[in-house]
């Protein structure tokens, strides 16, 4: 049998659906089918059941897939132990984090690092759902949420606060007319919106986004106050700061895979992010 074909059983079984297999491959949908196609002709069984929405596995198919991702695993713990091997700082190095932090913290500290390893290239993903370091995703993660789990190397590496922002037309409003911009009902479980509805209480919280990033601009726009970093706010001349009320700093955690800790090009990126949020 093909390993790439029980690779992307692995993968189906994990996604739920052959376009999802498909993303996560980077292969195009047919080329998913086929390969289960393949995959259930070599071993004389049925593997997924095709419905008009979804792919789910037969149990067979399942217990099929739960070999294949025990070698998926081998094979990434394979390249991992490689990548630790490299003596030199060259390679790629796989590191995800909140877009957030990606744009206003990362992105800006990384001048003296590709300067000073032009061979090194960094796979920079902004993301904010918490990537599989396992599963190989990512070599490195920065997290605004404390990491679970004692398989990894897990360091605090600062902190980001927030504040109320607004634009200066809003800002000369009362108090008990702001209206606000907040997260939509994806992040209604996070500490600041939680801080947030308390504080506008009886207030409307009528524009909401998924995103920082689209409340910066709702904000520069003039649509309302929003809760945003300081890191992202502060250095905008458009914006001014309209409540001396504030929650708690959110903490900010770096996580290396356990089997990378001492992988130069590893090292040299987890260096400079702890140099970066240090500055904050």
């Amino acid at each position: 049998m093909n390993w790439d074909d029980l690779h992307v059983l692995a993968v189906l079984d994990r996604e739920g659906s052959l376009a999802g297999a498909a993303r996560a491959l980077g292969i195009n949908h047919a080329t998913v089918s086929r390969r289960i196609s393949a995959l259930e002709e070599s071993l004389g069984q049925t593997l997924v059941r095709r419905l008009a929405r979804s792919t789910p596995l037969t149990e067979k198919g399942k217990e099929i897939a739960a070999i294949a991702r025990d070698m998926e695993q081998g094979a990434q713990r394979i390249e991992r132990l490689i990548h630790a091997a490299q003596g030199t700082l060259t390679g790629r190095v796989r590191l995800t984090a909140p877009p957030v932090l990606v744009s206003e913290v990362i992105i800006p500290a990384m001048r003296d690092l590709r300067a000073d390893h032009p061979d090194l290239q960094i796979v920079l993903s902004a993301n904010s759902h918490i990537a599989s370091l396992d599963s190989g995703q990512a070599d490195l993660a920065v997290r605004m949420v404390e990491p679970q789990g004692k398989q990894n190397i897990v360091r605090r590496i600062g902190s980001v606060e927030f504040a109320l922002y607004g634009a200066p037309e809003i800002a000369r409003l009362p108090p008990q007319q702001w209206r606000f911009i907040a997260f939509d009902e994806t992040l209604a479980h996070v500490s600041q919106q939680r801080w947030l509805k308390e504080f506008a209480g009886d207030r409307p919280l009528d524009l909401l986004t998924g995103d920082f990033h689209s409340q910066f601009a709702a904000v520069r726009a003039g649509l309302g106050v929003a809760l945003l970093p300081c890191v992202m706010a502060q250095p905008c001349k458009e914006l001014v700061r309209v409540s001396g009320e504030q929650p708690a700093p959110r903490s900010v955690w770096m996580v290396i895979h356990a089997d990378l800790k001492h992988a130069p090009a590893v090292r040299a990126v987890a260096d400079m992010l702890v140099a970066a949020f240090s500055k904050g």
